[in-house]
């Protein structure tokens, strides 16, 4: 069974060490010496964790399958535009196949209405071909490309898509 419990700065400790088990697997390739620990160390460090935890309208939740917290997602809600943005979606790849991401987003697309959004967007890479897919069956089409200005990430993993999908 799927469920989501809050992030909070008391489980700080439970986010980062989350993120160093599901992270590198996934992305570790992307960076130059195969090492993402600066990236998991900036975003997931306790002040970064702290300041993103006081963004007001937004969501950010650790994803549990059965009892084992197997991801995270992360929304923030911009209420002046109308829309979400879908900040982060991780699962652990042992659960990939199961028919989680598509809950994942019908709830966030649920959310994002609840906060009266008529859109839902997301950045994704462009070489991170199943999740362009993933989002691309999902309804969410590309609207914008562009690159990250990330000096440890090797240059041909630089190339973002803006994707976005009417609610």
């Amino acid at each position: 069974m799927l469920n989501l419990s809050p992030v909070t700065v008391a489980k700080h400790e439970v986010l980062l060490q989350l993120m160093q088990r599901i992270y590198p697997p996934a992305y570790r390739q992307l960076w130059k010496n195969n090492d993402c620990n600066w990236y998991i160390n900036s975003q997931y460090n306790l002040k970064h964790v702290t300041k993103e935890l006081d963004i007001k309208n937004t969501d950010y939740f650790f994803i549990q399958y059965n009892t084992k917290t197997i991801g995270i997602l992360r929304l923030v809600h911009q209420i002046p535009e109308s829309t979400t943005k879908l900040h982060r979606l991780y699962l652990d790849h042992d659960y990939q196949g199961l028919g989680l991401g598509k809950q994942l987003m019908q709830l966030s697309e649920n959310r994002a209405k609840a906060n009266q959004s008529t859109s839902i967007w997301l950045e994704a890479m462009d070489t991170q071909l199943q999740a362009l897919n993933f989002y691309k069956k999902c309804g969410f089409k590309i609207v914008d490309s562009y690159a990250l200005d990330f000096e440890l990430i090797m240059d041909p993993f630089k190339g973002m898509h803006k994707m976005t999908k009417q609610l």
